[in-house]
């Protein structure tokens, strides 16, 4: 399974839908909503991870879907990788501005575990050379990430690093997240990104559907850019 969905990142675009809710209910309605479109990879966002828990990741799990759940690891990252197990998830995140060992704890617990390790970049200030050394340390996915707060603060989604991507893709896997909507993911197509996540455009739209089989649409008329 491991193997395979790096296999599928490395070859296809997907749509990853950020459940950032802080209550199973809706964020299982959202889920129940777009996990049929094909490629499209849910996540467990890091607000609802801390008040579902366990119990959350396993009822998401009813979807066939790929699932990540957003851990944000900062210490601790083989008994984190533990809880993503025991919850059925596919993939976790660490944060890459934490220290190697933590990184390393991570990679190698998640790596017996079946589980799939994306070192998040919010908060790192040399982007391109974090990542170059975050594959070195053995995570399979670096995701490019703009937080709410310094979109707020600054005014700058995820689509305005593209030059920092496009260096990023030469080395591995990328995902970018960060006030991404239908019309700022056509501007990335051509850019080798492999996970497109999209959180508000798609979980706060009346139609929720119809947004992300959009993006979806969009996505799918394009392969990963040969590195």
């Amino acid at each position: 399974m491991r193997s395979d969905i790096v296999d599928r990142l490395k070859r296809e675009k997907f749509l990853q839908v950020a459940l950032d809710f802080i209550d199973i209910n809706p964020a299982y309605k959202v889920a129940s909503e777009v996990a049929d479109l094909g490629n499209v990879i849910i996540e467990v966002g890091t607000p609802l991870l801390k008040s579902e828990g366990i119990r959350g990741l396993i009822k998401l799990r009813e979807f066939r879907n790929v699932i990540l759940a957003d851990t944000k690891t900062a210490d601790a990252g083989d008994v984190e990788a533990e809880i993503v197990a025991k919850g059925r998830a596919d993939i976790m995140t660490v944060l890459g501005a934490m220290d190697d060992s933590t990184v390393e704890s991570a990679v190698r617990r998640a790596k017996e575990l079946e589980i799939l390790v994306q070192a998040d970049l919010i908060g790192v200030k040399d982007a391109v050379e974090r990542a170059k050394e975050l594959y070195k340390l053995g995570v399979d996915i670096v995701g490019f990430h703009v937080g709410l707060d310094v979109q707020k603060r600054r005014g700058i989604t995820v689509a305005d690093l593209k030059e920092e991507i496009k260096e990023v893709g030469k080395y591995g896997i990328v995902s970018v997240a960060g006030g991404l909507t239908a019309k700022s993911v056509l501007g990335l197509l051509d850019i080798p990104i492999s996970i497109y996540v999209v959180g508000g455009a798609i979980t706060k739209s009346h139609e929720p559907r119809k947004v992300a089989e959009e993006i979806v649409k969009i996505l799918s008329s394009r392969t990963i850019p040969m590195r």
